[in-house]
């Protein structure tokens, strides 16, 4: 059987394999550890894009775990899972890997023992269920005001200014679609220079387009906008090789006549679009195809603010924010197809030439910051803060933080754990100690002694202060910030990575495939 399998491929089997790949993806989460909580350390990461090296200083799991996964096939596992965290709770992605860390160190204990990786399986599936439980009857409904919440986010970094927060709670509204929720709807730019206060929020979007003809307004009020992806008039000729069949087009001219009425014709196709947006006062036209000289002069000509070769991501948003419909062919463009705006302006950002269109549903961050590390961050920090307040729109429960409902979860499922009479009390055991591993991380970036600050704050669960957690000066019986959705499905999800890896029995690498870097 073994010669079936090409020599160039990497096999291992078994236990072999559980454990490989144990170690690996707990290799890959302990390197966010130190990240964990406000006094988190920061990572620095280099890696190179063709000539140029890229450094990037963060605290971002996501942006750590993603140079990782690069080398480790396990590791990249961890890093999926980590980007369906953010994306689908906001936050608690570090806290979330530090957990499956934990899971994943306890499972390659249990294999030493000599328990079978399905046992293993089954009993965290009783401690998530049971732990889940818990969670529920912890719950408690948020009295705080949004600003509060966004403190999860803002974790201590002072990146969520007073000014900022406001700016995020205007535009939240602005992240719906027809009652649905859309993060896309929210543009950022960076500027560099100023400081943190000096973002401003747009309430527009914004294009980085030169205007087509040179002579058009820099702005324009009352706007009837068209947006189109195909070209206006005649579409590029495909080109085809020999034998390849019979082209669509095939011009058989033999007269001065015919030259010119081929003209005339190829005249009419071109401007006869332009004479369907002045029919519908459009006023401007956004094309994802190039322009030519004739159609900027006749556009120009007759009022109308061009911008072509535009993104597909810009007029997506354009069409989003104005209601403007994308017509592959400006010659079936009726009036329900239009979008409004109030107004349009030209402008600036550093080198780059803009269009900013304003009154509408969009919503563009102007980013401002003295390093391209601080405005990453920023961002980031502000996509999770319109999903944090979208998961509090739609369940108001929040949980202490600082560890406080790990260390609550765990005490209860040791007592849960005394119900069994074989291997899953041990396994169950061995959760609950997982779940110690986030306040035991917190009491070492905070620079505290985690034993002592374990200690204490189990013997203050064990008397009933169940919102005690980890803080600077030990321990405290803390607020209840942290969403309800974020906490649950930080533990589902690390539940379901470490049950993926314990069911991996065999791995398979080729050792011909390359591994390039970021392009």
């Amino acid at each position: 059987m073994e010669r079936i399998i090409s020599q160039k491929i990497k096999r291992a089997t078994g236990k072999d394999v559980w454990r490989e790949n144990l170690r690996l993806a707990i290799f890959a989460a302990d390197k966010v550890r130190s990240t964990l909580g406000p006094k988190g350390a920061y990572k620095l990461v280099a890696y190179n894009r063709g000539p140029e090296q890229v450094v990037k200083v963060t605290k971002d799991a996501i942006a750590i775990l993603d140079e990782l996964a690069i080398q480790y096939p396990p590791a990249v596992i961890v890093s999926e899972a980590a980007k369906l965290q953010r994306e689908e709770a906001g936050d608690g992605v570090t806290g979330f890997v530090v957990f499956l860390s934990a899971l994943l160190k306890k499972a390659d204990e249990l294999l030493t023992m000599g328990i079978h990786a399905n046992t293993i399986i089954h009993g965290y599936h009783l401690a998530t269920e049971k732990a889940l439980e818990i969670l529920e009857s912890q719950a408690a409904t948020s009295n705080s005001q949004n600003n509060d919440v966004l403190d999860i986010v803002d974790c201590q970094r002072n990146l969520l200014t007073p000014h900022i927060r406001s700016m995020i709670r205007q535009a939240f509204p602005l992240a719906f679609s027809n009652g649905k929720f859309d993060r896309e709807n929210i543009r950022f730019l960076k500027k560099k220079g100023g400081n943190l206060q000096d973002s401003s929020l747009i309430n527009g979007v914004v294009i980085k387009k030169e205007k087509a003809h040179p002579n058009m307004p820099d702005t324009i009020r009352n706007l009837r906008i068209a947006v189109t992806s195909g070209r206006l008039g005649i579409n590029r000729l495909e080109i085809k090789m020999g034998g390849q069949g019979p082209a669509h087009i095939h011009l058989d001219i033999k007269t001065p006549q015919q030259i010119r009425e081929y003209r005339e014709t190829e005249y009419r196709l071109k401007v006869q679009p332009i004479k369907k947006l002045t029919q519908l006062n459009v006023n401007v036209l956004l094309c994802e195809q190039p322009l030519d000289a004739l159609q900027k002069e006749k556009l120009f000509v007759q009022g109308i603010f061009a911008l072509e070769s535009v993104d597909k991501k810009d007029t997506q948003a354009v069409s989003k924010a104005t209601g403007a419909k994308i017509v592959g062919n400006l010659n079936e463009l009726s009036e329900e197809d239009i979008g409004f705006a109030e107004e349009l302006a030209t402008g600036k950002i550093e080198l780059e030439k803009t269009v900013t269109i304003e009154g509408c549903k969009g919503a563009t961050f102007m980013l401002r910051g003295t390093t391209p590390q601080t405005m990453d961050e920023l961002e980031i920090a502000v996509k999770n803060s319109f999903v944090v307040l979208k998961l509090m729109g739609d369940d108001g429960r929040v949980l202490p933080g600082g560890g406080a409902v790990d260390a609550h979860i765990a005490q209860e499922l040791k007592g849960y754990a005394r119900e069994f009479a074989s291997r899953e009390q041990i396994i169950i055991e061995a959760y609950a100690n997982a779940l110690m591993d986030i306040p035991r991380c917190l009491a070492e970036n905070y620079g505290l002694n985690p034993t002592d600050t374990i200690l204490e704050l189990k013997k203050r669960h064990a008397d009933g202060f169940c919102n005690c957690g980890v803080d600077e000066q030990s321990y405290r019986d803390m607020v209840c910030q942290e969403p309800f959705k974020i906490k649950r499905s930080a533990i589902r999800r690390a539940y379901e990575v470490s049950m993926l890896m314990l069911r991996i029995d065999e791995l398979l690498i080729s050792k011909e495939i390359p591994k390039f870097h970021k392009q």
